[in-house]
């Protein structure tokens, strides 16, 4: 059994930014604001858990999605950082393991 995260003491915490877009979008859970960001379940949940860092594409989509600017977006999940560095999430182990959700809820074809 995986034991659980401890909770940030920074006040960072992915979950709160995610709780307030599906309030804000009138969802109910995390698939369906998966479905609306076109993004896998999995990485909406992975990031929730703080497994994986929340990343610039997932926030692009989230404001494109919101109308929210990206700094209130940030301040939701308590990012206080002045600028986002994209270099900071560009983990190549983190790429493979996101492409791999990606490939692995893509539908599968069938002839």
């Amino acid at each position: 059994m995986k034991t659980p995260r401890p909770q940030s003491t920074d006040g960072y915490d992915p979950g709160r930014l995610f709780s307030a877009l599906e309030k804000y979008l009138n969802l109910r859970s995390d698939a369906a604001l998966a479905r609306v960001l076109e993004v896998p379940a999995l990485l909406v949940r992975l990031m929730r858990s703080r497994e994986i860092p929340v990343t610039p594409e997932i926030l692009i989509r989230a404001e494109e999605v919101s109308g929210w600017s990206g700094r209130v977006l940030r301040d939701l999940m308590g990012d206080r950082r002045r600028k986002f560095r994209f270099d900071e999430v560009r983990d190549p182990q983190l790429g493979e393991i996101i492409s791999d959700i990606y490939e692995a809820a893509a539908p599968k074809k069938t002839f």
